[in-house]
C-alpha cells in the first residue's frame, strides 16, 4: 500500500472513529472491564492522556462520555465535559449534557437576578432620569417643576414613577399632585440644601437598579434675606392647609421712617403695622426707595403663611444705608396654643443671624434684631433684663387680631 492510500485510510478510520463508529473500526480491545471502570473514574476524558495503550484510552473515552450524563446536575458546568463526548462510543448520552446552557442565568444577574425566586430585584436597563428647569440654585418661595417624563425602559415602558426628597427640617414640602406624579411640582420655601431621587419600574413592576438624583440649592444672593419658620405642639398636623388648620405667624420688616404707638414701653414708636414703612402682610410690596420702577431697592413678602409652620420669607436685593428693624407677631393660634419661632437672616446668601424656638404665646410681638446696613452687623433686640424683648398680647389700633388675651 502506498503511503498516500495508508494517509487516506487513517483519515477515514479517524472521521468514523469521532462519529461515534462501531468499535470494528478500532484495534482489537484487550483491556478488561476493570481497566474501563478504573478509566472512568479517573476523570473521564482525561484517560486520553494517561492510559497505556490506544485501546484503553478509547475505553476511557467512553466512560468518560457517559460522565457528560451527570452534567444534568450542574447545568453549565457539564459543558467542560464535553469534549468526551465526540470520541466514546456511548457518547450517544452525552447530549444531555446540552442542558448546560439552560444555566446561563447570567445576564439576569447582571439585572439584579434573585436567585431565591427565579424574578430580578431590579431592571439594568430601565434608566431614570430627572430634569429642572429651574436650576441647580434658586431663591426661598421657587416652585420647583421635577421632570422625570424622559425616563425610560430599554426592555418595555415605564409604568410608574416614585420620587423621594432630602430636605431642610423646617420646609415639610410635599410633592403636588403627589410622589407618584412623572411631573411633579415642589416648593422650596427654606434656604438649605434639597435633593431630589426618582426611581422608575417598567412594564413588569421591577423598580430600576439606582435612582436618579438632582440637587438644589435654595439661597438667595439678594442684599438681605429673613426667614421666618415656627413649629407649634400643639397642631398634630401642621402640612395641612384651609382656614383655622394652624397657627398664623407674621414676619415684619420696618424702615426706620415707620411711625406708631408705643407698645413696648420704651419711649420710641414701635413701627409695627405701619403703611408703607412696615414690610408684612398687608403690606408685601412697598415703594420705600426710589421712584425709577427699573430700580430693585424695595423689600417684598414672599407669602402669607396662615395655616402652620411657615416659613414667610421677606427679600430686599438693594438695601439703603439705613437700619432695618426685623420683628414676628403671633396673630392668632386658632386654638393651637404656643408655637416656637427661629428667624434666620442673610446678608448676600450668607447666614448672619439665627434664633431658634423661642416661645411665642397667642398674640405677643418679639422684636427679634436690627440690621445696621452700613456696617453689615445684625444686633439681636432685648428687654431690659437681657432677655427676648416680646410684648405679650399686643394690639394695633388698626389691626385687630383675633380674641386670646
Amino acid at each position: 500500500m502506498t503511503r498516500h492510500a495508508m494517509t487516506v485510510c487513517l483519515l477515514v478510520a479517524a472521521v468514523v472513529t469521532l462519529a461515534g463508529c462501531p468499535s470494528s473500526v478500532k484495534s482489537e480491545d484487550t483491556s478488561t472491564p476493570g481497566d474501563q471502570t478504573d478509566g472512568s473514574e479517573a476523570g473521564g476524558g482525561q484517560e486520553i492522556a494517561t492510559g497505556e495503550g490506544g485501546n484503553e484510552g478509547f475505553s476511557g473515552e467512553t466512560d468518560g462520555a457517559d460522565g457528560a450524563v451527570g452534567a444534568d446536575g450542574d447545568d453549565g458546568a457539564g459543558l467542560a465535559d464535553g469534549a468526551g463526548l465526540a470520541d466514546g462510543a456511548s457518547g450517544a448520552d452525552g447530549p444531555d449534557g446540552v442542558d448546560g446552557p439552560d444555566g446561563v442565568d447570567g445576564p439576569d444577574d447582571l439585572q439584579g437576578a434573585d436567585e431565591s425566586d427565579g424574578g430580578p430585584d431590579c431592571q439594568a436597563t430601565t434608566v431614570p432620569i430627572i430634569k429642572v428647569p429651574e436650576g441647580e440654585e434658586v431663591c426661598p418661595g421657587t416652585t420647583l417643576h421635577l421632570d422625570g417624563s424622559e425616563s425610560f425602559a430599554a426592555n418595555g415602558t415605564v409604568s410608574k414613577w416614585e420620587w423621594s426628597v432630602e430636605q431642610p427640617a423646617a420646609n415639610n414640602g410635599v410633592f403636588v399632585p403627589s410622589s407618584t406624579f412623572p411631573n411633579p411640582t415642589f416648593v422650596a420655601n427654606v434656604a438649605g440644601e434639597y435633593t431630589f431621587s426618582l426611581t422608575v419600574y417598567d412594564q413588569t413592576g421591577t423598580p430600576s437598579c439606582f435612582p436618579a438624583v438632582y440637587s438644589v440649592i435654595v439661597m438667595c444672593s439678594e442684599g438681605i434675606h429673613v426667614e421666618l419658620l415656627w413649629h407649634t405642639p400643639g397642631d398634630p398636623d401642621e402640612t395641612d392647609a384651609g382656614p383655622d388648620a394652624g397657627s398664623d405667624l407674621n414676619l415684619h420688616f420696618v424702615h426706620p421712617w415707620a411711625k406708631g404707638p408705643d407698645e413696648d414701653g420704651d419711649g420710641m414708636p414701635d413701627g409695627w403695622f405701619d403703611v408703607p414703612f412696615d414690610c408684612f402682610w398687608f403690606n408685601p410690596n412697598p415703594n420705600w426707595g426710589s421712584y425709577d420702577p427699573s430700580a430693585d431697592d424695595d423689600p417684598s413678602l414672599d407669602v402669607d403663611d396662615t395655616d402652620g409652620a411657615g416659613p414667610e420669607n421677606i427679600n430686599l436685593t438693594q438695601p439703603e444705608k439705613v437700619t432695618y428693624r426685623v420683628g414676628v407677631h403671633y396673630w392668632f393660634d386658632h386654638g393651637f396654643g404656643p408655637a416656637h419661632a427661629t428667624v434666620r437672616v442673610y446678608l448676600y446668601g450668607n447666614l448672619q443671624f439665627e434664633v431658634t424656638d423661642v416661645e411665642l404665646k397667642n398674640h405677643d410681638m418679639w422684636e427679634v434684631c436690627s440690621i445696621d446696613w452700613t456696617t453689615g452687623k445684625v444686633t439681636p433686640a432685648t428687654d431690659k433684663n437681657g432677655g427676648y424683648k416680646i410684648t405679650p398680647c399686643y394690639h394695633n389700633p388698626y389691626y385687630m387680631p383675633g380674641p386670646g388675651c
